[in-house]
């Protein structure tokens, strides 16, 4: 079985110091880091994860509460895949560039890069039964991606235990995404700010309102909502489940999800 925990789901001002969006996803021997904030040592400490654990990082875009906090993970032993679109990747080697000067070079053979495809599926690098793919998403002027994982645990399970999921990053809403994620177990889309607040932050960000029509066009069977700004997050849910007819979860740091059966139980 699968273990999503959810390390953090605020945005860039999170309710909570050192909530930003990241997530950890444990396959197997693997673990996989989607993002990796400003405080992503203190978040996988709270959750019990050591960094020299850490066998994967994704990178949905450059911007620091979604980047900047990897830079120390070089530092922690172990052997290490960095995943995401080519110009992110460069992105990072630039920023390690600017922080610890010349130091990349000592520490890049501890390291691989894999850029990811847009335009078809991917084996994921030393995930076996995994497969990646990537959607440009629209934030702005920052080249901002969608991951879909499609996981298989193993050949002899046939079709049980198999699920997908999609990770938005940051984006307003997009019908590239909406492609990606068609009929996905889970979308995990942000949700910045509230329509009903009267805040708009739609060139670069997404409503939970925009989060659930977007799940609705492209059938997923579940919704999470992250990257959400200060508030009681029932009033997430309840804006995103208001066109979303499955069901909307609005986690919290620390909460996890056991793959696939919690998104059973919450589908039924």
């Amino acid at each position: 079985m699968t273990e999503l925990i959810f390390l953090g789901t605020g945005a860039i001002r999170p309710q909570t110091p050192g909530d930003h969006t990241a997530m950890l996803l444990r396959h197997g021997d693997a673990n996989l880091l989607l993002d990796a904030g400003p405080a992503v040592l203190m978040q996988l400490h709270r959750a019990g994860i050591d960094p020299a654990a850490i066998t994967h990082v994704y990178f949905s875009h450059q911007h620091g509460d979604h980047m900047v906090g990897s830079v120390v993970l070089p530092f922690y032993p172990g052997f290490r895949t960095l995943m995401g679109a080519a110009p992110v990747l460069e992105a990072w080697r630039q920023l390690m560039h600017v922080v610890y000067p010349g130091l990349l070079v000592r520490l890049e053979p501890q390291i691989a890069y894999h850029p990811l495809p847009c335009d078809h599926a991917h084996p994921c690098p030393a995930l076996p039964g995994v497969t990646v793919r990537l959607a440009l998403a629209h934030h702005g002027n920052v080249p901002a991606y969608a991951i879909r994982l499609d996981i298989s645990p193993s050949a002899d399970a046939g079709t049980q235990g198999r699920f997908s999921l999609v990770y938005s990053g940051d984006t307003t809403p997009s019908q590239a995404v909406a492609k990606l994620a068609a009929g996905v177990d889970l979308l995990i889309h942000e949700a910045t700010y509230l329509e009903s607040s009267g805040e708009d932050v739609g060139e670069v960000h997404s409503s939970a309102r925009a989060a659930g029509a977007l799940a609705q066009q492209a059938g997923v069977r579940c919704l999470a909502l992250v990257h959400r700004s200060a508030g009681d997050p029932a009033v997430w849910r309840d804006e995103a489940a208001g066109i979303f007819s499955g069901p909307v979860l609005t986690p919290l740091a620390g909460d996890r999800l056991h793959l696939p059966n919690d998104l059973a139980a919450f589908c039924r």
